[in-house]
């Protein structure tokens, strides 16, 4: 569980350490080259709600596996990109991949593990997102900064195989699955939760969360790579390594959601990405890479609390109400990828970090209208 966690966030934001590399061998800006990231969030947000109801048709085990060795040709294609349209291509397709393993991977769990371990299983694929996040990003930029951004694909490629050797080999084959008897009816789940007015509120607050996370990293990434700090590839890369300490801190959040509950924890950790956002405008890298593991792990708790409430918010439909949200969560990171490009290029860095301020505000005060003031708190359950 926790390699499949990897995987899926392995490929996802790993051109954001890449952007000025890209831009120079492609003949393009690097504010262009950020339609990289935006491909494959798109492409997990279109692929998302189909993925669950295909595996319900299909079975889990076989479907996850495919997707895996799907993204490994999609990534050794994006090596072989001869320019930027045609590395877009290939960034979709991974994205349109992985997402059947986002959304199966969470019902293989509901399905095969117990209630009493369910939990920790959950939380080892949840840290192996976070860790492939960074891993992905990370090893983009190290092999890059070494043998050029083709190679780092190859790289990537490379783990997804591995991954996918030992998740066939590890995995159990689910047991107690049925299949459905139409593919088409979670798809009808999510068409009937677009009138669920407390699980759009959620959905909006993760479409702003993902957003101002793909914007805030991927513009940081150029902001350091220009003066006055100069960072090459590798370094950039090194940079992501502020995810692990939101890894450390996030599983914190469930402790405190259970006292003040998730609306509470939403508006402090807004607080904490507005905090960091203002710090990364210091012209000092420290105080840049403070500011991004204070916004990270603000958007991970976030995020948690998110996720959360729409699977509260589905009721009975819970599959459907998670397929509709993961949509909503990563059409926001694709938009967050690309919308401030112009006030990058016009401005600079801190109007990027106007822009996604005002973005986490709107996301907070979707969620205080729209989530019980004490949802998720123990008083209330």
């Amino acid at each position: 569980m926790f390699l499949l966690g990897l995987s899926a966030l392995l490929t996802t934001y790993s051109t954001q350490p890449l952007l000025p590399e890209l831009a120079a061998d492609l003949g393009v800006s690097a504010t262009g080259a950020a339609w990289t990231v935006s491909a494959t969030a798109l492409g997990v947000a279109v692929a998302a709600p189909l993925a669950g109801a295909v595996s319900d048709r299909l079975g889990r085990k076989r479907v996850m596996l495919a997707a895996i060795a799907a993204t490994a040709l999609a990534t050794l294609a994006c090596a072989a990109a001869p320019g930027l349209s045609t590395l877009m291509a290939a960034r979709a397709a991974q994205g349109l991949a992985i997402s059947f393993v986002f959304a199966v991977a969470v019902a293989y769990v509901a399905e095969e593990v117990a209630g009493s371990r369910a939990a920790a299983v959950n939380g080892l694929y949840v840290s192996g997102t976070a860790f492939g996040g960074f891993l992905g990003r990370f090893l983009s930029g190290a092999v890059a900064g070494a043998l050029g951004w083709r190679a780092s694909f190859v790289a990537l490629a490379l783990v997804l195989l591995l991954v996918l050797g030992a998740v066939a080999a590890w995995l159990p084959r689910e047991r107690r699955f049925s299949p459905s008897s139409g593919a088409l009816r979670g798809v009808r789940g999510i068409a009937g939760q677009l009138r669920n007015g407390p699980l759009l509120g959620t959905c909006a607050v993760g479409a702003s969360v993902l957003f101002v996370q793909v914007g805030a990293f991927t513009y940081a990434g150029l902001h350091l790579a220009g003066p006055p700090f100069g960072l090459g590839t590798a370094q950039v890369g090194a940079v992501f390594a502020v995810f692990l300490v939101a890894v450390v801190v996030t599983p914190l959040t469930g402790r405190l959601v259970s006292r003040v509950g998730r609306r509470v924890v939403l508006v402090l950790a807004t607080g904490a990405v507005l905090a960091g956002l203002a710090l990364t405008l210091v012209p000092a890298t420290a105080a840049v890479v403070a500011g991004l593991a204070g916004a990270c792990t603000g958007v991970f708790a976030a995020q948690a609390c998110a996720t959360a409430q729409a699977a509260s918010s589905g009721g009975a439909a819970r599959s459907s109400a998670v397929g509709l949200y993961l949509s909503c969560y990563y059409a926001g990171g694709g938009v967050g990828a690309v919308v401030p490009a112009p006030l990058f290029e016009a401005v600079g860095w801190g109007a990027c970090v106007g822009l996604l301020c005002a973005v986490a505000v709107l996301g907070a005060v979707a969620g205080s209208v729209s989530w019980p003031a004490r949802a998720g708190a123990a008083s209330a359950r």
